[in-house]
C-alpha cells in the first residue's frame, strides 16, 4: 500500500461504460447458476464491486433495500430454493448429537447454532441443512430465522442473486460448498439407506440414540433404531413430496452468508440498507470505488496476518 497512489488510481481507471452496464444488467437477468459464474469471474476488479456497492448512490435510495426481521418460522410451511439436500448433513447431527441440540428439537425447542436465512416467510434462502435436520427429527418445530421481506417483482431466485452480490462485495470472491452423501431430493433415497447410517452411527456413539430412547419411551413406545430409521426416513421423505422452488440451482450455487465464520445478519444488513445494487439503474460513484478498493486492501492484509500467525 505504501506506493498506492488512489488519486492517480482513479483518474486512470474509468468506471463502468454504458457496455460494461449494460452486462451487469444482463447477468441478473440470468439463472442462478449462470450469474454466480458472472459475479465469480468479475467481482475482483475494484470498478465492478463499487457499482455493487453503489445502491444507495444511483439515484434512488429505495430501489435496493431488502429488509428483514429477526423472527420464528414454521419449518414445515418452508420451502428449498436448492436442487441438492445431502442425505448426511441432514441425518448425521440427529444421530450423533454433536451439539447436544437434539432434545431440544424434538421438543421444539430448536437451536442449530445461529438463524437461517429466509424470503417472504416461506423460501429458504441459505441454511438448507440446518433446516432439513430439524425437519427430519421434528417437521412441527419452529426455527429462528432472518426473515426477508417480499419486494414487488422480486422471485426467491431473485433474492438468492441479492444475497450472492452482498457476500462478494464483504468478502471480494463468492463461496461455495457442496452436499454431502446422497441428495434428499432426486428421490434416490430410500428407508435402507437411513437405517444403515442410524446403524453406523449408533456403533461409535450412543450419545444421539439415547435421547431417542428417551422420546419413545415418554410416549410408551417400544425403542428400536429400526424406529429412529423409520421416523426419520417419513419426515426426509416428506421434504421430497414437498419439492424445491422452480429454477432452484445445486448445492453449489447456492450463497453462504456464514462464509469464513462471518456472521449472516451482516450481508443483510446491506442489503436491508440498499446498500447493495441489485436494481436498475446500476451507476456507481468514486466513493463506491474508493471503499471497495480500501475493503479489498484490508481482507488482503486481514490474510496475510492470518498466515504469518
Amino acid at each position: 500500500m505504501d506506493n498506492f497512489d488512489l488519486r492517480n488510481f482513479l483518474y486512470n481507471n474509468t468506471l463502468l461504460n454504458e457496455d460494461e452496464k449494460e452486462d451487469l444488467k444482463k447477468s441478473y437477468g440470468k439463472d442462478v447458476e449462470s450469474f454466480r459464474a458472472d459475479l465469480s469471474k468479475y467481482i475482483a476488479d475494484p470498478k465492478v464491486k463499487a457499482v455493487l456497492d453503489a445502491g444507495l448512490a444511483d439515484g434512488d435510495e429505495d430501489d435496493d433495500k431488502l429488509p428483514f426481521t429477526s423472527t420464528k418460522v414454521a419449518v414445515k410451511k418452508l420451502i428449498p430454493t436448492q436442487k441438492e439436500i445431502g442425505f448426511d448433513q441432514s441425518v448425521k447431527g440427529n444421530l450423533d448429537d454433536e451439539y447436544g441440540s437434539l432434545d431440544g428439537i424434538l421438543k421444539g425447542n430448536v437451536n442449530v447454532g445461529g438463524p437461517i436465512v429466509t424470503y417472504a416467510g416461506k423460501y429458504i434462502i441459505d441454511g438448507h441443512h440446518r433446516w432439513s435436520t430439524v425437519f427430519a427429527a421434528n417437521p412441527g418445530a419452529n426455527m429462528d430465522a432472518l426473515d426477508i421481506a417480499p419486494k414487488a417483482g422480486f422471485q426467491p431466485l431473485d433474492i438468492l442473486k441479492a444475497v450472492h452480490s452482498s457476500i462478494a462485495v464483504d468478502r471480494n470472491k463468492v463461496p461455495s460448498a457442496n452436499p454431502k452423501g446422497k441428495n434428499i431430493l432426486d428421490g434416490s433415497m430410500k428407508y435402507k439407506d437411513v437405517l444403515a447410517k442410524v446403524k453406523e452411527i449408533f456403533a461409535v456413539t450412543d450419545k444421539g440414540e439415547k435421547v431417542w430412547k428417551s422420546f419413545f419411551e415418554k410416549q410408551n413406545i417400544p425403542y428400536s433404531p429400526e424406529l429412529v430409521a423409520k421416523h426419520l426416513y417419513n419426515n426426509l421423505d416428506k421434504i421430497v413430496k414437498k419439492g424445491y422452488a422452480a429454477g432452484a440451482p445445486g448445492r453449489k450455487d447456492m450463497p453462504q452468508t456464514d462464509a469464513d465464520k462471518t456472521k449472516s445478519i451482516d450481508k443483510l444488513k446491506s442489503l436491508a440498507k440498499g446498500e447493495i445494487n441489485i436494481n436498475e439503474p446500476f451507476e456507481e460513484s468514486k466513493k463506491s470505488l474508493i471503499k471497495s478498493i480500501i475493503r479489498e486492501e484490508i481482507l488482503k492484509m486481514n490474510k496475510t496476518d492470518l498466515k504469518q500467525q
